[in-house]
């Protein structure tokens, strides 16, 4: 069993799979826009994303998507993703990345449970907390 997290955005689902990908050294290995599909959808969301993934990692993936046109849309609420790392410069590198353009609400520091911790809101309104504990 695995769980991967799936997000939603309101048009912009291009700018953060682009982002993400490049944050997270990742790679895009589907992608599908509304006017590929049947479903009905009007011009102007044609080019949307209706799908898409992006592994990166050991074995991670985030899959993401535009909203269908007019859903309700918020990045807010009751969910932070959560990278698990090893390697401190890593950790740094990548909460630089995904950091970059969005607001640190904790930045990385040396915690008392002997981990490597912070916290942010990437410039698309998604929540991440990154941990690095470093193998021993």
């Amino acid at each position: 069993m695995k769980l991967n997290p799936y997000l939603n955005f309101a048009g912009n689902a291009e700018d953060v799979i682009n982002f993400y990908k490049d944050a997270l050294g990742g790679e895009v290995v589907m992608l599908s826009r509304y006017g590929e599909s049947p479903v009905p959808c009007d011009d102007d969301w044609k080019q949307k994303i209706m799908h898409a993934r992006i592994e990166f990692g050991d074995d991670n993936v985030i899959m993401i998507s535009d909203a269908m046109k007019g859903s309700p849309f918020s990045t807010h609420g009751n969910i932070q993703l959560t990278i698990g790392l090893d390697d401190e410069a890593k950790t740094h590198e990548i909460f630089n990345n995904l950091s970059n353009g969005g607001t640190v609400t904790m930045p990385l520091a040396k915690q008392y449970w002997g981990s490597l911790f912070g916290m942010f809101t990437d410039k698309f309104g998604v929540e991440w907390m990154l941990n690095c504990t470093e193998k021993k």
